[in-house]
């Protein structure tokens, strides 16, 4: 039985809640003398076990992910009103895809892109810094997906690293929402 009602009307509400949330923070921050500015993503490495990793899955892949971490991060609204000069650097410090990418194909053509699944996924780390680099906070998250029938159909390789990326930015904007006005960690 198909539903009558308008889908993308509900999905809207939350969305304009935030921006509404978003503005009010803004407001409180320029009330106290302070700016406010999106979260900038400083900086977004690998480390030296997926630097490797590279080899095997196409150096394109690691601008295909850092293009996610960045959109992950400016998606969510509480990292869009932090103190003036706060940023993070994002570290991936593992990763794996849940399809072959383009380069294990080309490198393989006998594996077979529709059936070839692995357990993918990624585990990140970011450093909330201030204006003058001193660490406000650290947020962590890892998620590979627990087995192959439980990862994602979707036919991109990287789609279970995705949800691990989306799973950071969630976290991350908890971790914004909660810093000090200043931006300074010594005022906790």
């Amino acid at each position: 039985m198909r539903s009558s009602s308008p889908g993308p009307v509900a999905v809207r509400a939350p969305h304009a809640a935030c921006a509404v949330c978003a503005a009010g923070a803004a407001a409180l921050l320029l009330a106290r003398g302070l700016s406010a500015a999106p979260l900038a993503v400083i900086g977004i490495d690998f480390a030296p076990a997926v630097n490797v990793k590279w080899a095997e899955y196409g150096e394109a892949e690691a601008a295909t992910l850092r293009k996610a971490i960045r959109a992950a991060v400016a998606r969510e609204k509480e990292c869009g009103t932090v103190p003036a000069g706060v940023g993070v650097n994002v570290t991936v410090e593992d990763l794996a895809p849940s399809r072959l990418t383009r380069e294990q194909l080309a490198d393989n053509p006998s594996l077979d892109v529709l059936h070839s699944k692995s357990l993918g996924g990624a585990e990140l780390k970011g450093e909330v810094l201030d204006a003058q680099q001193h660490v406000l906070t650290t947020v962590s998250y890892r998620y590979f997906a627990p087995t192959i029938t439980l990862g994602s159909l979707a036919r991109d390789p990287w789609a279970d690293a995705r949800l691990a990326i989306d799973g950071f930015a969630r976290k991350l904007a908890t971790a914004c929402r909660n810093l000090p006005l200043n931006g300074d960690a010594s005022s906790e």
